[in-house]
């Protein structure tokens, strides 16, 4: 799943663990997927890195509070994170809407697409999980798109539970 706006708040270039914000969702929401069998992952680009705003080592501390809070819930962390950290100038084969950083992980963890989301706020966020043959999901701002739509997390998180 995307970070920024989608399981915190969007911060414009987030860099500071005191900025952590999460949606009131975000924790139950993780807790019912977790219930469900999945392996949850963060999928991100953090332009702010390639633009010079902060360091790539700020984005690891953001990283590592978002583990520790994830235990501090009695929640598993996050199994692993994709961060692009380069800008939208930058032409990489890494940043969303590319299916790069979620084809890494799929071979990496040998995970099944079948049974695999990408779930995020914006539209290249559910376009990346579709370029890496998965279904893309969009929460929290709906656009114009063939991605289904659900207002929350947890939204998403009891349509899953409800499927037989």
């Amino acid at each position: 799943m995307d970070r920024d706006g989608t399981l915190i708040l969007d911060k414009n270039y987030l860099s500071h663990v005191e900025d952590i914000e999460y949606f009131p969702d975000t924790l139950k929401a993780l807790e019912i997927f977790q219930d469900l069998g999945f392996e949850l992952f963060v999928v991100t680009n953090q332009s702010g890195v390639g633009r010079g705003y902060f360091s790539l080592e700020s984005v690891y501390v953001i990283h590592r509070q978002l583990q520790n809070d994830l235990r501090e819930f009695k929640l598993q962390p996050f199994k692993d994170f994709a961060i692009c950290p380069h800008g939208p100038d930058d032409k990489c084969q890494c940043r969303k809407p590319s299916g790069q950083m979620i084809q890494d992980l799929i071979a990496k963890y040998h995970i099944s697409p079948k049974h695999s989301y990408m779930l995020g706020d914006k539209l290249i966020d559910a376009q990346s999980g579709q370029n890496a043959g998965i279904q893309g999901i969009l929460v929290r701002h709906q656009q114009q798109s063939e991605f289904p739509f659900f207002k929350t997390l947890l939204d998403f998180a009891h349509h899953l539970k409800s499927r037989p």
